[in-house]
């Protein structure tokens, strides 16, 4: 470990025996948010930032077990309440109310997002969703994160090759994108995809949003992306979901 990390991991640790519990979240959440950290220090986050979640939980605690579980049967409003209320507590202690937003009529993206708050936990309890119209059991702790699924991995290598330089703007849309199409994805992972044919309908959907068809064809061919098959994305679909 280099003497950065090593510098970040002191401070987080002092951080955490001082309880500034706070501080040091948000310390590793910043550092979880570049572009690449180290596997052996990315489990040491980890592990930091679940620590902290617990503690955080008892301290920030603003509802009720209750309340919680009627808003997951509320308004939309309400539903994306209790999901950002649950994401921030300590999942261990909340399996009903977790199983209860799965069966709920809560937004993918959402789902998808308590799903990564139970990855990041390492939650290994095993939940129910529906899907795609199949009923699925799935543990989170099992699921490939954005730092391991290699899918995922290549394709922010494509587009930081495409696009990170000619237009930083359409590579940091794209990379926002994928977020979300990550959370809508959930709980599966991206390890059967291909990274380029992602990429490429990613790069589309973001060119068409500005209005730049025609642009979009002239880039293929530059890039020799022509016969490269896109694939179909769920982000598409939402505005669908949206009005059933």
């Amino acid at each position: 470990m280099n003497s950065y990390y090593q510098s970040l991991m002191s401070e987080i640790k002092n951080l955490m025996s001082e309880s500034k519990w706070s501080q040091a979240y948000d310390l590793i959440c910043q550092e979880n948010s570049m572009p690449y950290v180290p596997q052996d220090v990315l489990e040491q986050l980890e592990e930091c930032q679940s620590e902290c979640k617990s503690h955080l939980d008892v301290k920030v605690r603003k509802v009720d077990d209750d309340k919680i579980m009627e808003w997951i049967h509320g308004t939309p409003a309400q539903q994306e309440k209790a999901v950002s209320e649950l994401v921030n507590m300590n999942l261990r202690n909340y399996v009903q109310e977790v199983q209860a937003v799965f069966d709920s009529n809560i937004l993918d993206e959402f789902k998808g997002e308590l799903i990564e708050a139970l990855m990041e936990q390492k939650i290994d309890t095993p939940y129910k969703i529906l899907k795609n119209g199949l009923e699925i059991t799935f543990i989170p702790s099992s699921i490939l994160t954005t730092q391991e699924d290699k899918t995922l991995i290549e394709t922010k290598q494509i587009f930081s090759e495409l696009l990170s330089n000619d237009n930083p703007a359409f590579y940091q849309f794209c990379n926002r994108l994928l977020e979300q199409e990550v959370l809508e994805m959930r709980p599966f992972d991206f390890s059967d995809l291909s990274a380029i044919s992602l990429a490429k309908s990613i790069i589309h959907l973001v060119m068409e949003a500005f209005g730049q068809s025609e642009e979009f064809l002239t880039f293929i061919k530059l890039k020799g992306l022509e016969e490269v098959e896109e694939l179909p994305l769920l982000i598409e679909r939402r505005g669908e979901n949206d009005a059933k």
